[in-house]
């Protein structure tokens, strides 16, 4: 698949100008775009089931790691934050309990479902907290100390599950 082909091509216009969340951003685009691939390739459903698992572990775990960040900057909006992250695990969750127990296929309007909400929470609440951390005077450089550290230790504890291609 070409860059030009691709599903969902990141752009510069997601980054929150915080290398860590740029890049674990990228990351859930790879993921995604994987997804895609799958679903088009006709791949069978444990091949598919597990790139799901990954995408909900790996938004999990970046949500986690994005929640304790803004706690600890004392961002003034984090509950309405973490309730959108909340409703978006409980829908990935649902996706992966209909497809492996109900055997139901992954479906484009779902893909274009996950695309739509990542880019809309990057460019829209995820930009809110890097402007707000930015203007407060927030260290973003020992923010990106603390995220990389964090991030690696969550890997390590999850067996990076989400290096499955």
């Amino acid at each position: 698949m070409s860059d030009n082909e691709v599903f969902f091509k990141w752009s510069p216009d997601y980054s929150v100008n915080i290398k860590t969340i740029d890049d674990q951003h990228q990351e859930l685009v790879n993921i995604l775009n994987r997804l895609f691939i799958g679903v088009a390739m006709c791949e069978d459903d444990q091949f598919i089931a597990g790139i799901l698992d990954a995408l909900k572990n790996y938004t999990q775990t970046h949500f986690e790691l994005e929640e304790r960040l803004m706690q600890q900057a004392k961002y003034k909006d984090i509950e309405a934050h973490k309730l959108e992250h909340k409703k978006l695990i409980g829908q990935l969750d649902q996706l992966c309990k209909k497809h492996a127990l109900e055997g139901k296929s992954i479906q484009y309007e779902m893909l274009d479902f996950l695309k739509a909400w990542l880019q809309d929470h990057i460019l829209g609440v995820d930009k809110k907290y890097s402007a707000a951390f930015q203007q407060s005077g927030f260290s973003v450089d020992a923010w990106e100390r603390e995220a990389t550290a964090e991030f690696s230790a969550m890997a390590e504890k999850t067996g990076r599950w989400w290096k499955i291609w």
